[in-house]
């Protein structure tokens, strides 16, 4: 993770988890609401993160666990509100700046890096040796959270005025252009 601004902060140092390392994050009400501003909710009950932080590689951090929270969304059918649930995994690996290249094996002919969407997410990057775990759970929820939400049990119908007939077909959009074919004087 680069240098951003999340609306949620848990910051730990990569060198003390050592074996292994349980953590706990439930942000208070002042956290929940600056997440909530930040996208675009109503309001989230709870945000309950239960993560795992191991050794990986060298150097690295394997970050693993589950993220629960109950969000206050508006329906975009109803425009009632609602609370959707997530129960979502995290699974995601880190390690430090490197300074080294590329290596060679990693591109292809061309020169150009060819990534296969079966294998694991390259690791993201441990600045300055600290791990905003904050950051993994902001990013993880606007993951999930849906753009378009619908409440459930919310049918959209679609409203027809009594002023048209069914049967009569809609005017196609070239009728004009035909129209002025027909008749070039106009």
């Amino acid at each position: 993770m680069m240098r951003e601004t999340f609306p949620y902060s848990h910051k730990i140092s990569g060198d003390k988890i050592g074996s292994g390392q349980e953590v706990v994050l439930e942000p208070n009400k002042a956290e929940l609401d600056r997440i909530a501003k930040a996208y675009e909710l109503d309001g989230i009950r709870f945000l309950r993160a239960e993560l795992a932080l191991k050794p990986w590689h060298k150097a690295g951090i394997r970050v693993s666990g589950r993220l629960k929270a109950g969000l206050e969304q508006t329906c975009v059918v109803s425009l009632e509100s609602f609370v959707s649930e997530i129960d979502e995994e995290i699974d995601r690996t880190f390690e430090p700046v490197s300074s080294r290249s590329r290596k060679p094996r990693d591109l292809n002919d061309d020169g150009e890096i060819e990534i296969d969407l079966e294998t694991l997410d390259p690791p993201d990057v441990i600045v300055d040796g600290i791990l905003d775990l904050g950051a993994v759970i902001c990013e993880q929820l606007a993951l999930v959270i849906d753009p378009f939400p619908k409440k459930p049990g919310v049918t959209f119908e679609a409203a027809v005025s009594g002023d048209e007939e069914e049967d009569e077909p809609a005017p196609s959009p070239f009728a004009a252009l035909a129209k002025l074919k027909e008749d070039p004087k106009n």
